[in-house]
């Protein structure tokens, strides 16, 4: 039986509340059970706990002034940021520095892949680095990928990214590539508004978290970019999502905006199905929905042309 991962989230994410920071910020990142924020033109990271919330610590690192962004291994725990145009630091969990490495200045956004390589996210390329700056390869984008503005490596060759970065000029759309930059799949919306993804988050089950700033929302896609579902819309007095970033052992959801907010949303992840969850997603028991089944997304398989 195919089963759809949509089932596994609940229809809606829930706002759980707003992050408690003195920063503008402008990244964040999750380790260790607990939440990094990096604002514009600080040196200091504040620290925040995974599960109350409550601000931990503020680490003041004497090499970063301007931060850009910042990204986490889970593994061997480290952070990694964005210094002003042309550098990356990596730091311990307590913000000293253990390394750190520049780059050419046109970069756009980083991020940590499972395997704890750094990939960094230019206009026209993808870079791959070892966490101690060595590159690994480089891999031009296709000539109608533009402005890409952040990338995820979901598989050892495959990458995803969103493009476009705001520019009303080009397409704005979400890609998989692979590592000799063909363009395996494509997600665009269907209609004709105006769709501005700026930022991804790799979620459970193989689904990507889209940070959709124009429409002010978060999706959930799946692995192959042929199904969307809108997951968290973001209302006007919260402003416009920025980055997202997933907390998978709570279901939770970071999403900071354009005007340095951090906010807090659970998206209630399920790491399996009841029995009965089970039969009401195959349609044998579609008059019968329990409470927690209500809140299942159930979305049926589109049938193949």
């Amino acid at each position: 039986m195919f089963l759809d991962p949509f089932v596994f989230y609940r229809r809606k994410g829930s706002f759980i509340q707003q992050l408690s920071s003195k920063l503008d910020v402008n990244g964040l990142a999750i380790c260790d059970d607990r939440v990094f924020l990096i604002g514009i033109s600080s040196p200091t990271i504040e620290v925040f706990d995974a599960i109350s919330y409550h601000q931990l610590q503020t680490l003041t690192v004497h090499a970063m002034s301007d931060p850009w962004d910042i990204a986490a291994r889970a593994s061997d725990p480290h952070l990694y940021v964005f210094e002003g145009p042309c550098q990356v630091l990596t730091l311990d969990l307590n913000g000293q520095m253990v390394t750190s490495w520049m780059l050419d200045g046109s970069q756009r956004a980083l991020s940590v892949s499972r395997r704890n390589t750094v990939l960094i996210t230019y206009n026209d390329r993808l870079d791959e680095f070892n966490n101690i700056g060595n590159i690994l390869r480089s891999i031009r984008q296709d000539r109608t990928i533009s402005h890409a503005s952040h990338s995820l490596s979901v598989e050892a060759e495959n990458f995803v990214i969103c493009h476009g970065s705001g520019l009303c000029s080009v397409s704005h759309l979400v890609c998989v590539v692979d590592s000799e930059s063909r363009i395996v799949n494509r997600y665009r919306e269907s209609d004709a508004s105006i769709y501005q993804p700026l930022h991804l988050a790799a979620a459970n089950h193989g689904c990507i978290l889209v940070a959709d700033v124009h429409n002010r929302r978060v999706q959930l896609l799946n692995h192959d970019l042929t199904r969307s579902y809108n997951l968290i819309s973001i209302g006007r007095q919260h402003g416009e999502p920025l980055k997202v970033c997933y907390d998978s052992s709570r279901g939770n959801v970071y999403v900071s905006t354009l005007d340095g907010k951090v906010l807090v949303y659970s998206i209630r992840f399920r790491s399996s199905l009841q029995g009965e969850c089970l039969d009401v997603h195959s349609g044998l028991v579609p008059d019968h929905l329990t409470d927690d089944c209500m809140d299942v997304t159930i979305t049926p398989k589109p049938t193949e042309e």
